[in-house]
């Protein structure tokens, strides 16, 4: 199966994005208080650099992301679909050199992760993020610096 990753082309890809977003998306965007629906277009609005993660076979399965915010400090994101698990070796092994070209003009990325995403901390950490506490509730805040 051949994986894609290319610009992603927000009014097509956020609409079929939302559709599908995977269960563990959902939770974690009403729990920082956002309707997943607003997260995800929002995440496309915001975004300096988005890319859309596609199959022939399955269409998208993911997109992700980096928002700027202030003092050049990327705001990272990740939405999956719930297909999302069928390519995660691929994604993970080629996982580093996207992650350097969203830090491209960013001095870090940073964001928040639900505790109970096991798979997503999992995978931060794998890429070299560190957690800190944060003011949510079940969540920690994520830093990736430069290597």
């Amino acid at each position: 199966m051949e994986v894609r990753i290319e610009p992603s082309m927000a009014d097509l890809d956020a609409p079929m994005l939302y559709d599908d977003l995977r269960e563990e998306d959902i939770m974690e965007c009403i729990g920082l208080m956002h309707h997943p629906r607003d997260a995800v277009y929002n995440s496309f609005d915001l975004s300096s650099k988005c890319f859309s993660v596609k199959t022939d076979q399955d269409g998208l399965l993911a997109c992700f992301g980096v928002a700027p915010r202030e003092d050049n400090i990327g705001s990272a994101w990740l939405l999956g679909t719930r297909n999302f698990y069928k390519i995660k070796k691929k994604f993970v092994k080629e996982s580093q050199m996207w992650i350097d070209e969203l830090m491209d003009g960013f001095d870090y990325l940073t964001n928040y992760v639900m505790e109970a995403n096991t798979l997503s901390i999992r995978w931060l950490t794998w890429i070299g993020a560190t957690f800190e506490d944060c003011n949510y509730p079940g969540y920690k805040s994520f830093k990736i610096e430069r290597k």
